[in-house]
């Protein structure tokens, strides 16, 4: 559908050229005033470069836009301040010649947006003769003339050599100036250079590439259905949606190749080959929506023998128009680079043409109107022909709606939703039209073996369950033991302790608790408590250190093991500086709110312990040995705020970079008498 409203503007704008009477007459698209040169005019536009293709995003600056001619020569002439009111247009002068000058000059003046300023852009020029190109007064490159073109008007063609130049516009406010100066043979012409300029971004490359690559995917995508198609439909030789859908794939394919090769001229093709390519595409305007409309009539079970055969008369007429629209293009009636010419026509031709220009529109209204009916019902079926509904509206409705959108919004959404829209295209209804059948294959199947399948649906669901059960119960086990503990337990159904020659062992304890117990409600006690212990467990998980268990308020964790690999004695320090960094920010946050907070105090030793779990109910993996009694007493003989360590633990990370460590001396511990205990910090950053 949008191939059909796109290629009818080709043929309402023969009309307009036929239809105005009496002389030749042409459409200067350049306006009135200075042109003024926008980012969005450079991807808007179209520009024909060689070697590139013939609808290429840009602006072409001399065939399309206004420009000054002069035949002399003279150094002035390249200045940004010359005055060139006195020249004359190239539309005027271009096939003017002066006995024995042998150089032209081109200027064009235009106004550059500020969204230009600094955009790296790329001028590029073609000529026949040898040039030189000036921005601004300041030449920019210098070209040499073709071998064979002295004395030689050609029309322009892929063989005429083209120079990309980089140029940076000034957009200072004043007009930018480009000028050219064109050197050829005595007595030459302008237009026997062929020259040819257009300015365009300077990431063309990457769009062109990116088209290039999205035809790719188009062309891909239709071809494995039409492959797809003819295979289904050659073993299921009664059901015509295959066939229909063949058709309709081999018409997308041969579509987007006319586009790629003929209006972008992307594959490479000689000038001749893409303008007959692009021709060929006109002539298969109307294939595509005849049918979908055939595709969704059968599915919705209204194909009878009229509607088939007014669908297919109108099809045809369209096609006539068509081609009578490419023979007018193709014989030069219509000329969309330089404007619209024609010569004197009979009114019984024009009567024709206005007759043949209503029935054409009749056509395309009528086909957009049952392309939207058609799909329209099948979206509300209930069956699985919705999906041949939501691919028809989506490759006519939504195409619309996403094309109309791309011009009202910036470059970066315009240039998606453009690629939107080209997908809703060339590909939406094929692959619905697909998706439907592959499914309605699958369902046929499906009721075939219901029998059979439904005694394996229910063994799945029951071991889906059972699957559901026993990953709950890992889970539970593993948020109780450590992972290495638990499969032990359940492959063995016990787990031994073992023994580690060397473990971390953490202690917290909260000052005040009995206190603030006192002043807050249990709930809000137990709240408290979480909220702190959530923060640990975190850190635990960070630092991969083992968090045995909490006795009221206190926390106790343990790295090096059961894997001795992980939570060193410097992960464990890290980890309780950073409980004791959090506490000390949430007591602030809580006095600030009028609130009683904890302070805490945090102890770390480092020896032998004993891990494991003992008896055979409400088990909790546990650990023992003095290292976990000395480990309580730094705790308990720690200050608040602090994180107090053993001598053991000063040893293994006394050399870290970034600590500051503390002496306290010999402190007297309970039950331990009197041990080196050391306070631990991180260093502070002096700038």
């Amino acid at each position: 559908m949008p191939s059909l409203l796109r290629r009818s503007l080709l043929y309402l704008s023969v009309l307009f050229a036929l239809t105005t009477s009496g002389q030749s007459v042409r459409i200067n698209q350049a306006g009135g005033g200075m042109e003024l040169i926008k980012e969005r005019d450079l991807r808007d536009g179209n520009a024909q470069v060689t070697g590139q293709g013939f609808d290429i995003p840009g602006i072409e600056l001399f065939n399309e836009h206004k420009s000054r001619h002069w035949i002399g020569d003279d150094s002035a002439f390249a200045a940004r301040g010359f005055v060139d009111t006195t020249w004359s247009r190239p539309d005027d002068s271009e096939d003017s010649v002066v006995i024995g000058a042998t150089v032209h000059w081109v200027r064009y003046h235009f106004q550059a947006a500020a969204d230009l300023k600094g955009l790296p852009l790329l001028l590029n020029v073609q000529s026949r003769h040898g040039f030189t190109l000036y921005l601004n007064g300041r030449p920019l490159v210098r070209s040499e003339p073709m071998s064979n073109a002295i004395g030689t008007i050609l029309p322009l063609s892929d063989s005429i050599p083209r120079l990309s130049v980089p140029v940076m516009f000034l957009c200072d406010g004043a007009p930018e100036v480009l000028a050219i100066r064109i050197e050829g043979s005595p007595g030459m012409s302008l237009r026997a250079s062929a020259l040819r300029v257009s300015v365009h971004s300077g990431d063309i490359a990457y769009h062109m590439q990116r088209s290039m690559l999205h035809y790719g995917v188009f062309i891909g995508i239709n071809v494995i259905i039409l492959l797809l198609a003819l295979v289904i439909g050659w073993s299921e030789r009664r059901d015509r949606s295959w066939l229909l859908l063949a058709l309709l794939s081999l018409v997308s394919v041969l579509d987007t190749l006319c586009d790629l090769g003929g209006e972008l001229g992307a594959l490479g093709l000689p000038s001749g080959t893409a303008r007959a390519l692009d021709l060929f595409g006109t002539v298969l305007t109307p294939w595509s929506p005849y049918l979908l409309i055939m595709v969704l009539c059968l599915l919705r079970g209204e194909l009878s023998r009229k509607r088939a055969r007014l669908y297919t008369a109108g099809m045809l007429v369209m096609t006539l128009l068509c081609v009578l629209v490419a023979a007018a293009d193709l014989l030069g009636i219509a000329d969309s680079e330089d404007g619209l010419t024609f010569q004197e026509i009979n009114v019984a031709l024009i009567i024709t043409l206005v007759i043949g220009v209503a029935l054409f529109v009749v056509i395309v209204v009528w086909f957009a109107v049952e392309v939207i009916r058609l799909g329209v019902q099948l979206l509300r079926s209930k069956g699985y022909q919705r999906w041949i509904g939501a691919g028809a509206l989506a490759s006519s409705v939504l195409t619309l709606v996403l094309g109309i959108s791309s011009q009202l919004t910036g470059f970066g959404l315009s240039s998606w939703l453009s690629v939107l829209a080209d997908y809703c295209s060339y590909v939406a209804v094929p692959v619905s039209v697909a998706v439907y059948l592959a499914i309605r294959s699958v369902h046929h199947n499906r009721l075939v073996a219901r029998q059979r399948d439904d005694l394996d649906l229910e063994v799945k669901e029951r071991t889906a369950q059972l699957q559901t059960a026993k990953d709950r119960s890992d889970e539970l086990l593993l948020n109780i033991l450590p992972h290495e503990v638990a499969e032990e337990l359940k492959d063995t159904g016990a787990a031994a302790a073992k023994h580690f020659d060397q473990a971390t062992v953490l202690f917290t304890d909260f000052r005040g608790f009995t206190q603030l117990s006192e002043q807050v409600s249990p709930a809000e006690l137990v709240h408290e408590l979480n909220t702190c212990f959530k923060i640990f467990d975190g850190l635990m998980g960070k630092y991969r250190i083992e968090k045995i268990k909490t006795i009221g308020d206190s926390y106790m964790a343990t790295g090096g093991l059961p894997d001795p690999s992980n939570g060193s004695p410097l992960d464990v320090l890290h980890a309780a500086l950073e409980m004791q960094a959090f506490m000390t920010h949430h007591r602030a946050e809580r006095i600030a709110k009028g609130l009683p907070a904890f302070e805490m105090r945090v102890g770390i030793h480092t020896g032998p312990v004993v891990a494991g779990i003992v008896g055979v109910k409400k088990f909790a993996y546990d650990i023992w040995g003095d290292t976990v009694n000395t480990a309580s007493r730094m705790e308990s003989s720690g200050e608040v705020g602090q994180v107090n360590i053993s001598e053991s633990t000063y040893a293994l990370v006394k050399d870290e970079p970034g600590l500051t460590f503390t002496p306290r001396g010999k402190v007297q511990a309970k039950g331990k008498g009197e041990m080196e205990m050391y306070f631990a910090s991180r260093s502070e950053v002096v700038d």
